[in-house]
């Protein structure tokens, strides 16, 4: 997320509540203003087109064409957005702009190729199995490719730093839907999923060619090669494993779920558990706001911090490399507190509204029993997703790539165990997923305490970072590459 710390260090370089309201609101819209965006835009749809009229089956294929299209774009962009944010923070490091825009071409290409091959078998599926209208089908395909290019895009609109064009492109893409929405449903002659998916492809794509547009405008110089960032995928494979397992990990359980009995078919394609994955979806949700506190203490604490000790490092006693350590290390363990007793307060009293009122407005007993399983679980999750940040602060890929692989293994395998008890046992396996990755995690942290200086000393690259005709150039690096454990 180049460029978020810079505007919130600005935001919170005068203390006091205004600033501290402002900056929240900031990281909000910065974290999750796609998501909310995306989110009511749909919502406002079903309740302009009164999807409660339509039928059982209909309303089952638009709502698992939509959860696939969303899933599935999250799973295949999220682990390339890490590697390629980490190839846009080294190119606006060396002040080196001309591969960027070369990257974000790439990036797209790679992204849209996987969807497109996995779109194949689940085009075909309902065409020949569920007699699905090829229009649809198109459409939904549509869908998918233009989730896929915003889903990847946010990384370099973060770079840009243009929050404000950033807004109006997905609130341009909104109201396009909405119009489109009702003017297909009053004027079109069409069926009720056909004017759904049809209006929000419209209107993601629109949002998509708009950001496109906005990309190739704002890293206009580019170079003719493209091979340096598919260099940066191979180079750093560990950081992409990681963030694959980890993905994978926050909805391999769904999948396992909707294999139980209960669940539903639609169209002969999209297998789903509405109980399951509604109470997913409130646990996210409910913990959601991790995100933007996370956000706001990694750039604007830890990160001052790290860097105080690595200009230690760099070119300073040992006493400061000592002082800065601890710093560092205090300031880390303080973050973790806080951001835990942050959320603990949150969650505890959106967990009570929901137990208390979710009945009353249509959430079932079944998703009920299983959201308090959820909710601890993904609270962990995020926590355990900071903690991955803090290794790759301290590029510690192979700790990262490790933790992610836990998670997701001890996950998949947790679901399939818990799916054969009752519905209140079903989040269980994703509990233990979570408690076996953020223990690793957090004693792996734990470790590079112990050891960072020979961390540092014997497994980093030490590069100059004063502004002068070195700065990037290596200056130091160890004789054998890698810390002992």
């Amino acid at each position: 997320m180049a460029g978020i710390g810079f505007e919130l260090k600005k935001i919170y370089r005068k203390e006091g509540i205004t600033r501290g309201a402002l900056g929240a609101v900031y990281s909000t819209i910065v974290t999750l203003g796609p998501m909310i965006f995306s989110i009511c835009t749909i919502l406002i749809l079903f309740f302009f087109l009164k999807i409660e009229d339509v039928s059982y089956a209909q309303r089952e294929l638009i709502s698992s064409t939509i959860l696939y299209a969303f899933i599935f774009s999250m799973i295949i962009t999220a682990p390339f957005n890490v590697v390629f944010s980490r190839y846009i923070a080294d190119k606006f490091y060396k002040e080196e702009y001309s591969g960027i825009l070369n990257s974000y071409y790439m990036g797209i290409s790679v992204c849209a190729g996987i969807a497109s091959l996995l779109f194949v078998p689940v085009g075909l599926s309902l065409r020949i199995r569920g007699n699905v209208e090829l229009s649809y089908i198109l459409a939904s395909y549509v869908l998918w490719l233009a989730l896929i290019i915003l889903f990847f895009s946010i990384i370099y609109l973060h770079a840009t730093k243009d929050y404000k064009m950033i807004t109006l492109f997905f609130v341009s893409g909104s109201v396009i839907t909405l119009l489109l929405g009702v003017f297909l449903y009053k004027r079109g002659g069409m069926d009720i999923k056909h004017v759904v998916i049809c209006s929000l492809a419209a209107g993601f794509l629109i949002t998509a060619i708009q950001v496109f547009a906005y990309m190739k405008r704002y890293f206009s110089f580019s170079e003719d090669s493209y091979s340096e960032c598919l260099h940066y995928m191979y180079t750093y494979k560990e950081l992409l494993l990681a963030n694959v397992c980890y993905s994978l990990g926050l909805y391999v359980h769904n999948f396992v779920m909707w294999t139980v009995p209960g669940h539903s078919v639609a169209a002969k394609t999209f297998y789903t558990n509405q109980a399951y994955d509604m109470a997913t979806y409130l646990a996210m949700m409910t913990n959601i706001f991790i995100m933007v506190v996370f956000t706001v203490s990694v750039e604007t604490k830890f990160h001052t911090a790290y860097k105080a000790y690595m200009e230690a490092v760099l070119g300073g006693t040992y006493k400061m490399v000592s002082k800065g350590r601890k710093k560092l290390f205090r300031t880390l363990s303080q973050q973790m507190g806080q951001i835990f007793t942050t959320q603990m307060a949150i969650t505890c009293v959106i967990y009570l509204l929901v137990i208390s009122f979710g009945p009353s407005i249509g959430i079932d007993s079944v998703t009920l029993a299983i959201y308090p399983a959820l909710v601890v679980a993904f609270l962990g999750i995020f926590m355990m997703y900071g903690n991955l940040v803090y290794l790759y602060y301290f590029s510690d890929l192979k700790g990262a790539s490790l933790t992610g692989m836990i998670f997701f293994v001890v996950t998949l395998i947790g679901s399939i165990i818990s799916s054969g008890y009752g519905a209140p046992f079903w989040g269980v396996g994703v509990l233990a997923g979570m408690l076996a990755g953020w223990s690793y995690s957090f004693f792996r942290i734990r470790w590079i305490e112990r050891n960072i200086d020979a961390y540092i000393f014997c497994g980093f690259k030490v590069v100059d970072t004063m502004k002068s005709s070195n700065k990037g150039k290596v200056i130091y690096v160890s004789t054998d590459g890698n810390a002992k454990e």
